[in-house]
């Protein structure tokens, strides 16, 4: 019944293409020869291009052409080792109802143009930046967007590389409520403009997460100064030997995977500086 269905509506009534009319949710995945969205001669117009769909997931299809626009209705976008260098939001002025876009494991990408669009992406809360080594911009920030208050106002941002928080529109974001920075065997530690990064979301940001960073030895001094953190978790960081002082704001920290100096100097079990961490009224230390 679907496909006699997507048959029927295939053209409508001028003769406009409409693909998949009814389709909610769509996985491609692992379809390493697939190229194109359509079939020869024929292109979907803005606003035909799978009208209904809200969950558009797209992982290791290395060739196939990027999205010809975003679906109208689309509220989550997932893209994984695909060979795209960018994102085609479209070209209208319509409002993107995107709520959660994830871009990992995608070498080519360049510029994913969220500050071009940030106008249109007001519904944007969760982002994901993961393992795209040769990303070099977010888009264009224009100061009139600033002047207008348009600003990315997310809940969730998982990324792997920091540099990417200096990027705008995320170098001038004020509101997040977690943050995770993971999967990376590069970062040693924080430069002074991420530390400071850190200060503009002090009072809204209130779960932290590192995890897997291979190389890691420091963690942000400006962390004392999170007065709305209350988890803190640390995963996989084997060079990490010490933590900053913490906020008096937190509630929960767990280690797991560290330097083993970690757990000797703040285990329960008389680590010199587990003092500093005491008042903290959920720890957990694992090697």
């Amino acid at each position: 019944m679907p496909k006699v269905k997507w048959l029927e509506s295939k053209f409508n009534g001028n003769d406009k293409y409409r693909a998949f009319p009814l389709l909610e949710v769509l996985h491609i995945g692992g379809l390493e020869a697939l190229e194109d969205w359509f079939e020869a001669g024929v292109a979907a117009e803005d606003g035909c291009f799978f009208p209904c769909l809200i969950n558009l997931v797209l992982d290791r299809c290395p060739k196939l052409k990027e999205l010809p626009s975003l679906p109208p209705k689309l509220k989550s976008l997932c893209i994984g080792m695909m060979g795209w260098k960018t994102l085609n939001f479209g070209c209208n002025s319509n409002p993107i109802p995107l709520e959660k876009l994830a871009v990992f494991d995608c070498p080519n990408i360049t510029s994913l143009p969220l500050a071009d669009e940030i106008a249109r992406l007001a519904a944007l809360r969760f982002l994901t930046i993961r393992n795209c080594p040769n990303l070099i911009s977010l888009g264009r920030y224009r100061e009139v967007e600033t002047a207008n208050n348009c600003h990315l106002i997310l809940n969730n941002l998982w990324i792997s590389d920091p540099s990417v928080l200096l990027m705008e529109p995320l170098r001038s974001i004020t509101s997040l409520k977690e943050l995770r920075i993971e999967h990376n065997d590069e970062v040693v530690s924080f430069p002074n403009e991420a530390e400071q990064w850190f200060l503009k979301v002090r009072s809204s940001l209130s779960e932290l997460q590192f995890s897997s960073l291979k190389s890691l030895q420091s963690l942000p001094s400006s962390l004392e100064s999170l007065s709305s953190l209350q988890k803190l978790y640390i995963y996989w960081a084997p060079m990490l030997r010490e933590l900053p002082n913490l906020p008096p704001s937190l509630e929960r920290l767990t280690i797991s995977g560290c330097h083993p100096e970690l757990k000797e100097k703040y285990g329960e079990d008389g680590g010199s500086d587990r003092h500093k961490i005491a008042r903290i009224p959920h720890i957990s230390i694992h090697h």
